[in-house]
């Protein structure tokens, strides 16, 4: 996942001076795919989890009972 700060970076470099895929991806170093994907991007990436994991106290649940 590439920072808001670089996507920000790569969406000025296509619309601000109407560079190309190409010529973004040799500039800032991702690759060319990075990049499609970063144009792509309405709103900052934000993580979803699907489904919170339940938590395993293994060893501690001895010492939690006590």
């Amino acid at each position: 996942m590439l920072p808001m700060e670089f996507i920000a970076e790569i969406r000025r470099c296509d619309v601000i001076s109407g560079e190309s895929i190409s010529s973004i991806a040799r500039s800032l170093e991702p690759s060319r795919p990075a990049v499609r994907k970063a144009l792509k991007v309405e709103g900052e990436p934000i993580y979803q989890r699907q489904n919170q994991p339940t938590p395993k106290p293994g060893a501690f649940q001895k010492h939690w009972l006590d």
